[in-house]
């Protein structure tokens, strides 16, 4: 699933702001989308009237407290699919597991192997390709720390 939108992300602030934070964030989005500023652009229309939306909704503590429990009522079912479904979600904090250098040096020799089975290949070529292959790992070692 992808990552929830809310009116915390209309604003560009926090969820824990304070009343202050959340008045300062609008007053410069309205200056900065208003339709007047656009030319009556429909697009800065729509953007000018989720702010004004946003903003209603979290300058009123009875609304901001429904709209928190929303969130964390979808976050709670988003978790529970995610953890039932096969696969993991990368969620972009994370690192991605890099190959490891026992399995790059093992296709090289599988290659170097392959290379030197045809009788045909010329010895200039083997060893054009084991260079290149010599550097992929080094390059890969390098990277990997």
């Amino acid at each position: 699933m992808g990552k929830l939108h809310t009116h915390y992300d209309n604003l560009k602030v926090a969820r824990d702001a304070p009343p202050e934070v959340i008045r300062a964030a609008y007053k410069t989005l309205c200056h900065k989308f208003h339709p007047d500023r656009h030319g009556g652009s429909e697009k800065a229309t729509q953007t000018f009237q989720l702010i004004n939306e946003a903003y209603a909704t979290l300058s009123d503590p009875s609304r901001r407290s429904h709209h928190d429990a929303w969130i964390a009522k979808r976050e709670a079912q988003d978790i529970r699919t995610t953890s039932q479904s096969p696969e993991k979600i990368w969620n972009g904090r994370e690192r991605r597991r890099r190959p490891s250098a026992g399995s790059t040096t093992q296709s090289f020799f599988q290659v170097w192997q392959e290379l030197t089975d045809q009788p045909n290949r010329p010895v200039i070529t083997i060893a054009l390709w084991a260079s290149i292959g010599m550097m992929g790992i080094m390059l890969v070692l390098l990277f990997q720390s």
